[in-house]
């Protein structure tokens, strides 16, 4: 089996990276909608091709909205399994370190 020697530090800045990520994704999520307010008019005024332009308009709003809460999503899923894969390694740490005191205790010097 091969050592395997993790910067539990570097995980937890890569955490903590992806979260700011997500924070920052959230408080542009207003701006980005607000871009999909389009006033009446817009698109000129032919009953038939105004309204159909602010369709696709629309729909091409609504999938990049899609779209940016799932790159959201996946910033905060990636730092939460960050976070839960640095806590792992830590209790890890500890239940090493508990087990060779408790071996330490009960060997003779």
């Amino acid at each position: 089996m091969a050592d395997i020697d993790v910067d539990v530090q570097a995980v937890r800045r890569l955490e903590a990276a992806a979260k700011g990520v997500a924070t920052s994704l959230s408080a542009l999520e207003s701006q980005i909608t607000s871009a999909g307010d389009i006033p009446d008019g817009a698109f000129g005024h032919l009953p038939f091709v105004s309204d159909l332009l602010r369709e696709k308009y629309a729909e091409q709003v609504t999938g990049g909205m899609e779209l940016f809460r799932s790159g959201h999503d996946a910033f905060e899923r990636v730092g939460g399994a960050l976070g839960g894969t640095a806590e792992a390694y830590e209790r890890n740490e500890q239940d090493i370190d508990a087990s060779f005191k408790a071996i330490g205790t009960v060997m003779p010097r």
